[in-house]
């Protein structure tokens, strides 16, 4: 990891955990629930377009790039960055559970279709609007 990578990653951190912390989390419960458009651009147009196999094999295999990998803000953080006794306080087991689900679905299906992922995002959705809408929304800022 490069000086720059490492202090971009450092920036969304802090901006998203960082004194903004305080902001009500009432206001964001009031608001309307986030769309994947909104959450994960990059993922919903691949989604829409079709999957290629790289897109399938990143589902499959790599947790900071996969769809809930970008919810996060590309930062691993869901994971612990990948120290898993730091799972509990920085991340989310919850949406660690949705990655692999996701990952295991891409494997298993050789033929498979965009809409055989949509009843795990839809949940997923519902997850992230509950827990980490706030999450979104601070990446937004960046």
């Amino acid at each position: 990891m490069t000086k720059s990578n490492l202090r971009r990653e450092l920036m969304i951190i802090s901006k998203i955990y960082g004194t903004r912390r305080r902001k009500s989390r009432a206001i964001t419960q009031l608001s309307s629930p986030l769309t994947l458009d909104e959450i994960c651009p990059t993922w919903a147009t691949k989604l829409k377009v079709g999957l290629t196999t790289k897109d399938r094999r990143i589902l499959s295999y790599d947790s900071k790039y996969c769809l809930v990998g970008e919810a996060w803000g590309f930062t691993g953080r869901h994971t612990g960055y990948y120290f898993a006794p730091l799972i509990p306080f920085i991340g989310c087991w919850t949406c660690i559970k949705y990655g692999k689900d996701m990952g295991k679905l891409s494997r298993e299906k050789k033929k498979y279709k965009t809409n055989d992922f949509q009843p795990l995002i839809t949940r997923f959705l519902e997850h992230w609007n509950q827990k980490h809408k706030h999450v979104t929304e601070r990446l937004k800022d960046i």
